[in-house]
């Protein structure tokens, strides 16, 4: 007969061998874990000055703004005390075109913030009839910058040359930097929208946002590295226009 405990034994060390497998299995997959979360941190100094300077260029942008609504004010209110009646037998002065203002800068003020803008469009005054006016709006931050700066766009010469030569010519240099800086940045809401997915799961989930972000250089107007200087000029006037019409207000 074999002696007594003897399948105890042998039962207690397969528990103990299972035991010892779980655990090695569960450091390599920390291991694992450790490793992912180290190659996200890395290079975090340089995606910090990235996310500074467009933070610095949206700053930029609602300054301009304020300032651009101010003004309008003030123009506004030295017109209402400077108009005086005709004097008797004067010839009735031909309308004045009148001059544009965007609304844009001013919906911000009133508190509407950058998430809600709307510009009005140029109207030309013919024979005492005002001509069909045009209205922009936009929703949302991303939407909200793309349309002050182009309502807000010197389109004279000089300034049309010095954006143009600006122009994105190599976006694919920049697409992983600026990914993963919005990776980084984004990583937090998707954790809490999302919460129970592996670190992969969320690179993919946040590289599929990534693709319709204006913050992708592929969605930013760009150039061929050897484009001369009118086609990058064109390039620019398209985006311009490309805006504008997709954030104009169709009429009802």
């Amino acid at each position: 007969m074999p002696p007594k405990g003897g399948n105890a034994k042998k039962e207690s060390g397969r528990a103990k061998k299972a035991e010892n497998e779980a655990k090695k299995n569960a450091a390599a997959e920390a291991e694992r874990e450790r490793k992912e979360a180290e190659q996200w941190s890395q290079g975090g100094k340089a995606k910090k000055d990235k996310e500074d300077k467009e933070e610095k260029r949206k700053a930029e942008l609602a300054r301009k703004a304020e300032n651009a609504r101010l003004l309008a004010e003030e123009e506004a209110s030295v017109a209402a005390k400077v108009k005086a009646a005709p004097k008797a037998g004067a010839k009735k002065a031909a309308p004045a075109k009148k001059e544009v203002k965007p609304a844009g800068p001013g919906a911000i003020a009133a508190g509407g913030g950058l998430g809600a803008v709307s510009a009005a469009a140029d109207v030309d005054v013919d024979d005492g009839a005002p001509k069909e006016v045009e209205s922009f709006t936009a929703t949302g931050i991303d939407n909200a910058l793309d349309l002050l700066e182009v309502v807000n766009a010197k389109m004279d010469k000089a300034s049309i040359g010095s954006k143009a030569a600006d122009l994105e010519r190599h976006p694919e240099r920049r697409v992983k930097g600026a990914f993963e800086a919005y990776k980084e940045r984004e990583l937090p809401k998707a954790r809490a929208e999302h919460p129970g997915l592996r670190l992969q799961q969320y690179h993919d989930l946040l590289w599929k946002q990534f693709q319709k972000s204006p913050e992708n250089p592929f969605n930013q107007t760009t150039v061929s590295y050897d484009a001369s200087k009118e086609e990058r000029v064109e390039a620019l006037k398209k985006k311009h226009a490309e805006v504008a019409q997709r954030l104009k207000e169709k009429s009802s």
